[in-house]
C-alpha cells in the first residue's frame, strides 16, 4: 500500500514538536509508516501546487507509488495500491456543515463535477505509466446514504430532488469502470448510521438503483465493494455481546444502541453482505473498513463483560452519532489485505481518514465557509461532550488528536 509522503511530512512535523526519546516519539516512528488515501476533496487537489511549495497532484502521487513499487520490487516489481477519495460532489454533505464543498449545483456545479474534476481524474488514472498500479477509489464518502435517511433536511431533498448524487455517482462510475486497475468502493456508511433493518434495507434497494443505472446493461459489478466507517470511530467488534434484545433494547441499561442489532462494522457488513447478494450484486463484492480512528484502546478500554451494558461497550461515545474529532479514542487494525479468514468478503481495512486529519473545526466563529467550503458544524463544538476542542478545518492536520490516537491505539503500537 501506498505511503503518502504529505502525511509522513505532517508525522514528522508531530514529531519535531515531541520530546526526543519519548514514548510520543516512539510511536510517531511507527505510525509515519502507514499508507493512508489522498483526498481529492477540490477541484485543485487534482494538480496540486507542488511547483510552488503546495501540496502534491494526483500525478505526483502517483509518480511517488510507483517510485516506491521501484524501490520495494527489485527485478520483479510487486503490486503497489495506492488509494484515492473521491469527494466533491456539488452540495456536499448535505445534512451537516463541517465540509460542504466548493460546488454548487445551482451554480453549473453538477457540470463542472464531470468535465473538471471526474474526466480529469480519469485522464490522469488511464495514463500508460500508471497502468501497473492498483487504484483503490473511494467514492464520495456520506454522500448516498444520505439520501437514504436524510431526506427531511432541505438541503439534502433539493439533491434527492434534482438528483444531484445520483448523476454524479453514476458519471464517476461510467467513467471509471473501463479503467481495468481501478477498483471503485462506493461509501455505504457505518453500522450507526445504516445498520438498522429497515435503513439496511432502504440502503441496498437504494445502492442497486444506483449502480445498475450508471451502465446501459445495469451491470452490478462493475464497483468492487463498499467502504465502511470512512472517517468513523465505530468498532471493528464488541468484544462482549452482540445485538441480541436485550443489549439493543432501549428498555435495557443503555440507550445507546437504539435497537440498532448492528452494534459494530464487522456484523454490518455481514448484514449487508447478504442483503447485497440477495439484491443480485456480485459474489465478489466486498467491503474495506476504515480503522484508522477506531481502536478504542487505553486506559478506559473495557476487559469484561459486565452486567450494564455502558460499562461494557468498546464505544465509549456519549452517543453512537457525534462523528468530530472523538475524544479518547485510538487507532485501530493496521491496513492490510484479506484481514479475516472467516470473511473472504472483507478485503482489507484501511486507512481512509488519515488519523491527524481533523473531522472540522471547533472554532464556531468560522460560520463563514472558507475557500474549501469548510466551516463550524456543531458537532464539533464545546457543547458535543465528545468533541476534541483545538481543532482546525476538516482536512487539515491536528496534532493533538494525532497524538491521542497514538496513544490509544489498540492493538498498541510497537
Amino acid at each position: 500500500m501506498y505511503v503518502d509522503p504529505e502525511y509522513v511530512a505532517a508525522a514528522d512535523a508531530s514529531s519535531a514538536r515531541v520530546a526526543p526519546g519519548s514514548a510520543d516519539a516512539a510511536r510517531i516512528a511507527v505510525a509515519r509508516h502507514f499508507p493512508t488515501a489522498v483526498w481529492l476533496d477540490r477541484l485543485a487537489a487534482i494538480d496540486g501546487a507542488k511547483a510552488s511549495g503546495g501540496a502534491m497532484g494526483l500525478a505526483g502521487h502517483l509518480d511517488a507509488a510507483l517510485a516506491q513499487q521501484r524501490a520495494q520490487g527489485g527485478s520483479a516489481l510487486a503490486p503497489v495500491t495506492v488509494m484515492i477519495v473521491v469527494y466533491d460532489l456539488p452540495d456536499r454533505d448535505c445534512a451537516a456543515l463541517a465540509s460542504n464543498g466548493e460546488l454548487s449545483s445551482a451554480a453549473n456545479g453538477l457540470q463542472i463535477y464531470k468535465t473538471q474534476y471526474i474526466d480529469r481524474i480519469a485522464e490522469v488514472l488511464g495514463r500508460n505509466e500508471y497502468a501497473g498500479l492498483r487504484v483503490v477509489t473511494v467514492i464520495e464518502p456520506d454522500s448516498y446514504p444520505n439520501m437514504v435517511t436524510n431526506l427531511s433536511t432541505p438541503a439534502c431533498a433539493t439533491v434527492n430532488q434534482n438528483h444531484v448524487y445520483r448523476d454524479g455517482l453514476r458519471y464517476a462510475m461510467a467513467k471509471f469502470a473501463p479503467l481495468s486497475n481501478v477498483h471503485m468502493y462506493l461509501d455505504i456508511a457505518h453500522s450507526g448510521w445504516l445498520g438498522w433493518d429497515n435503513n439496511r434495507s432502504a440502503a441496498v434497494a437504494a445502492y442497486r438503483d444506483l449502480v445498475a443505472g450508471a451502465t446501459p446493461g445495469g451491470d452490478l459489478s462493475i464497483i468492487r465493494g463498499f467502504a465502511t466507517n470512512t472517517a468513523n470511530y465505530t468498532p471493528l467488534d464488541e468484544p462482549f455481546f452482540d445485538g441480541n434484545d436485550n443489549i439493543v433494547s432501549t428498555a435495557g441499561t443503555t440507550q445507546f444502541y437504539e435497537w440498532n442489532r448492528a452494534v459494530d462494522e464487522l456484523s454490518y457488513i455481514d448484514k449487508l453482505r447478504s442483503d447485497l447478494l440477495a439484491a443480485g450484486f456480485a459474489p465478489g463484492t466486498g467491503f474495506i473498513v476504515d480503522t484508522g480512528r477506531n481502536g478504542w484502546g487505553g486506559t478506559n478500554r473495557p476487559q469484561a463483560a459486565a452486567a450494564d451494558v455502558d460499562d461494557m461497550r468498546i464505544d465509549r461515545r456519549a452517543h453512537r452519532g457525534n462523528w468530530c474529532n472523538v475524544k479518547n479514542t485510538g487507532i485501530g487494525e493496521r491496513p492490510r489485505a484479506n484481514p479475516d479468514a472467516t470473511r473472504p468478503y472483507l478485503h482489507a481495512y484501511v486507512f481512509i481518514k488519515p488519523p491527524g486529519a481533523s473531522d472540522g473545526t471547533s472554532d464556531s466563529t468560522a460560520t463563514v465557509p472558507n475557500a474549501e467550503g469548510k466551516r463550524f458544524d456543531p458537532k464539533c463544538g464545546s457543547d458535543n461532550v465528545d468533541a476534541l476542542q483545538g481543532a482546525p478545518h476538516a482536512g487539515q492536520w491536528f496534532h493533538d488528536q494525532f497524538l491521542m490516537l497514538l496513544r490509544n491505539a489498540y492493538p498498541p503500537l510497537n
